[in-house]
């Protein structure tokens, strides 16, 4: 026995040393309001703490925010610089969007190393890509990536009504209700995480709608062998409840029974495992866990022992003995865990996993306030001074960091979407899933909320912190390290020659992989029936070789009148650089080269036909962009309006934050049916030449621009493959106008499109035809004319895998070029030439001085009234704020969100 417990032991500490030594990191982003309007600037502030200690991060000093639309498409990419675990920043939400629920998505580059998992994807989509290693990295996803959902109205009609409507993007397609039956989802939980023959089994379950909807009040039975009733249950708090089964059996079968709307579902439980160890855990002054093993299960050769982890550092390890018995009980006194989210862990010796399960242990040592505000009144006239006094309450954590809004309380808006620094940090980072109105848990700690709290931990099968991988059970892969200065990562590759290009109007054909047959593909003009269906891997799949020997990287980087250039030597084809510091926009180019030194680089920079982007690079340089490209799916409270009436939504004070009337909120644009395409608000925006970046650095081609397969690449880069096993349409436009299929004169176009019996949706447009000159058309082609593509489509990729794309009637994709106007051009080149975007620069938050007396016409409609992404304490913890009201009587909500140097959240609402 004492050789299996120092095994015990050594798994615990490997455990210990993992959440020591690689610690998490945790975001949370702090926002001036709770919705906004088109035209206007959200404010946020990001804070970002490390798992094992609760303080401000001193790991990575770069964070990346994201603005996402409701649909998932990319607005803006911030990249912050993070001295000290804060960083501050600012999106305009532009005229051009549209209204919906939008996401900010926050990470650190070393939040990326955790949770990873694989995009689903047609299997077809990965022969889009130059190598497999580029369509792995496409599609890596990630489980748990801090996000923040808030709402986004028009722009109001008239200046300073704040009007909330809410019109949706434009699409031509609408998706009917499916009618009949509703499809709900029942998933069960069983304490410990499975159901174990001859012990008394805990389950937990949570019944939903396909949407997500929690279904309350809904009876259960849990039917048996012979359809005898076992158990039986009725759903409560936000769709869940618990129900026991004593003495499992092992062939029993269970089920669940019940109805909903007049029809009835059955739904089987998990299969009952004939041994293992079943555990119950209640908690009042103490943690106590009943553990029951299976009768079979006599021995522990390698012995047993149980683990309390918070964090992902260990708190507790017991050794286990049940002697000749099947039940035995761990007591833990609280003080000896961490207030949050704590992890129970059975297992053995060699790391085998018997039982575990998440629960929530409250010390009381976040209970009191960290920070008083003085000074509110309870209205305040147009223009009026408004003073605040902060004072924190433990004038010894000088280390404090603290962010201060004051806003309009008559254009706030409640959404599900309520987080606090404190919610996020101690629940909601823990739990993969959306929490919808997290603060419900902390508003009492009485024996319902208590339970409903439970209940939220046991209905969670996702785990942050991996136990058999900081066991060491499992690999692990770390492929970043803490980001601490600005860097760029990258690849060289061989290129290749594309097949020669043709005439417009011209047919052409290629050499096919099968030497015994030949492929006929046609220019856009002529229709490009099978050259647009082949993706990269059936094109130039032969001609793709790995680099055999290493080459110099040359790097240029140019802002304003200062440059410098690097030069690095590949490993395995792979480069590391750290770059200049940079904010802003820095041009970068990058070339492939054999020759040595920086003169080399500058003679390959400079020499013939650098400019010309029909030259062939000598080698395919591209950058790894390790960036999240997939938007996660909302949960059905996400983008629902707050109804106060919901179970769970209990009112506070006078003065509370919730207690308030919901103002109506108007939703257009959810009828069905179809209606003509709208050109006002496009899916997506880009650049171009950013577009054709984008393309080559996801390996969609091999550094080089070919007008025939671009608008694919561009459509698979944005949209991705939909999830589909066949491939959609994509239309061509120019400037605007659709280009008519011309079909060679004399020939029958349904027989050709007979012929030609591929995947992929065919359409013939009846506008009027289109032509212009060659010359016209040659410029389409180009880089260097091109200056903006517009991107429409009925898709969103939030909803991959929804039941909306599962019909007949597909959504299309409509990619339109646009030309420089003015016969303008830009410069191209051969190699890889970048804008790439350094640290964002935020300006001030703008706050007028009304100290004299304002003007009879002046109108002020900030909603925001002040914004101070960290305030500035004295030596006594004491902060002095000033600022003046807008101009119509307000009453102000004040809201103060930050951590304090030892790691305490800090949150204040009133």
């Amino acid at each position: 026995m004492p050789q299996a417990l120092s095994t015990i032991d050594s798994l615990h500490l490997k455990i210990k040393k993992w959440g020591t030594y690689l610690p998490q990191e945790k975001v949370y982003l702090h926002l001036d309001n709770t919705c906004y309007f088109t035209g206007d600037t959200i404010w946020y502030k990001g804070y970002v703490t490390r798992s094992d200690k609760g303080t401000l991060t001193d790991l990575s000093k770069i964070l990346y925010v994201e603005l996402l639309t409701p649909d998932g498409f990319l607005v803006e990419r911030q990249q912050l610089e993070m001295p000290n675990g804060t960083a501050n920043g600012a999106f305009t939400l532009t005229d051009s969007l549209y209204a919906g629920y939008y996401e900010l998505r926050a990470y650190t580059r070393w939040m990326l190393n955790f949770g990873q998992y694989e995009h689903p994807h047609a299997q077809w989509s990965e022969d889009a890509f130059y190598n497999k290693e580029m369509a792995k990295d496409f599609f890596r996803d990630y489980e748990k990536l801090y996000s923040r959902v808030f709402p986004v109205y028009d722009k109001p009609k008239e200046t300073g009504h704040y009007t909330k409507d809410m019109t949706l993007r434009p699409l031509r397609r609408y998706f009917k209700a499916r009618k009949g039956k509703p499809e709900l989802e029942l998933k069960f939980y069983p304490e410990g995480g499975n159901l174990i023959a001859g012990t008394d089994c805990n389950v937990a379950l949570e019944l939903n709608t396909e949407e997500g909807e929690h279904l309350e009040n809904v009876e259960i039975d849990i039917l048996g062998s012979q359809d005898s009733k076992t158990a039986q249950t009725r759903t409560g708090n936000r769709g869940r409840c618990t129900f026991l089964l004593n003495n499992v059996g092992t062939q029993e079968g269970y089920k669940a029974v019940f109805q909903y709307k007049g029809h009835d579902y059955e739904v089987k439980l998990p299969e009952v495992k004939e041994e293992g160890i079943a555990l119950q855990v209640r908690q009042d002054t103490l943690l106590k866990i009943e553990l029951q093993r299976s009768e079979g299960l006599t021995d522990f050769p390698e012995g047993l022992a149980l683990q309390v982890m918070a964090q992902g550092v260990p708190q507790t390890l017991q050794h286990i003995d049940f002697g000749d018995k099947r039940k035995t009980n761990v007591t833990i006194p609280l003080n000896e865990l961490r207030t949050g989210v704590n992890q129970i862990t059975v297992f053995d010796g060699k790391g085998k996993i018997y039982a575990d399960r998440l629960c929530f242990v409250n010390r009381h040592d976040y209970d009191s306030a960290r920070i008083d505000i003085h000074g509110i009144e309870p209205q305040y006239e147009p223009f009026a001074p408004v003073t605040l006094n902060l004072k924190l309450k433990d004038i010894q954590d000088t280390a404090a960091s603290v962010s201060l809004a004051v806003r309009d309380r008559a254009t706030e808006e409640l959404t599900y979407d309520n987080g606090t620094m404190l919610t996020e940090m101690l629940l909601a980072s823990e739990i993969k899933g959306f929490v919808e109105n997290p603060g419900y848990y902390f508003e009492a700690d009485d024996s319902m909320h208590r339970r409903d709290l439970d209940l939220l931990l046991m209905v969670q099968g996702w785990r942050r912190y991996e136990w058999k991988e900081m066991a060491g059970i499992e690999a692990f892969s770390l492929r970043f390290l803490p980001e601490k200065s600005q860097t760029i990562k990258g690849q060289v590759n061989h290129t290749y020659s594309l097949y020669k290009d043709n005439d417009l109007g011209e047919e052409a054909w290629i050499t096919a992989l099968n030497p015994t047959s030949s492929i006929d593909f046609y220019t856009t003009e002529k229709c490009a029936w099978t050259y647009r269906n082949k993706d990269l891997q059936d094109l130039y799949g032969s001609l793709i070789k790995k680099l055999d020997k290493d080459v110099n990287v040359f790097a240029s980087f140019a802002q304003g009148n200062q440059s410098l250039n690097l030069t690095q030597k590949t490993t395995n084809g792979h480069f590391y650089m750290i770059t200049p510091k940079f904010y802003e926009a820095c041009i970068v180019d990058l070339i492939g080269t054999t020759k040595g030194g920086k003169a080399a680089g500058f003679t390959e920079l400079y020499k013939k036909g650098y400019d010309n982007e029909e030259q062939y690079p000598n080698y395919y340089v591209k950058l790894d962009l390790f960036y999240p490209k997939f938007p996660h799916p909302y949960g059905y409270y996400q983008d629902l309006v707050f109804n106060k009436t919901d179970s769970g939504y209990i009112p506070q004070d006078s003065n509370s934050f919730f207690n308030r009337h919901l103002p109506t909120i108007n939703i257009s644009n959810k009828r069905n049916g179809m209606r003509k395409l709208d050109l006002d608000k496009p899916a997506v925006v880009m650049d171009a030449y950013e577009a054709f970046n984008l393309i080559s650095d996801y390996g969609l081609n091999g550094g080089k621009h070919d007008w025939r397969t671009f608008s694919r690449q561009l459509a698979f880069a944005t949209v991705g493959d939909m999830g589909l096993d066949r491939r959609y349409f994509i239309q061509e436009q120019y400037d605007g106008k659709p280009l008519n299929l011309k079909i060679s004169q004399g020939t029958d176009y349904r027989k050709a499109l007979n012929k030609h019996k591929w995947d992929v949706q065919i359409e013939v447009p009846t506008a009027p035809d289109f032509s212009n000159s060659k010359g016209i058309m040659k410029k389409y082609r180009l880089l260097r004319y091109l200056d903006k593509i517009y991107i429409y489509t009925d898709y969103a990729p939030r909803e991959q895998g929804s039941w909306k794309y599962a019909q007949d009637n597909q959504p299309e994709v409509i990619i339109d070029y646009r030309l420089f106007p003015n016969d303008g051009y830009q410069r191209t080149y051969r190699d890889r030439h970048y804008i790439l975007r350094g640290y964002a620069v935020c300006e001030d938050f703008y706050s007028p001085d009304y100290s004299r007396k304002p003007l009879p016409d002046t109108k002020d409609y900030r909603r925001t009234l002040l914004w101070i992404p960290e305030v500035k304490f004295d030596e006594k913890g004491e902060a002095t704020v000033r600022l003046f009201n807008n101009s119509k009587q307000t009453v102000i909500s004040v809201e103060a969100e930050g951590i304090t140097g030892k790691g305490i959240p800090i949150v204040y609402k009133k």
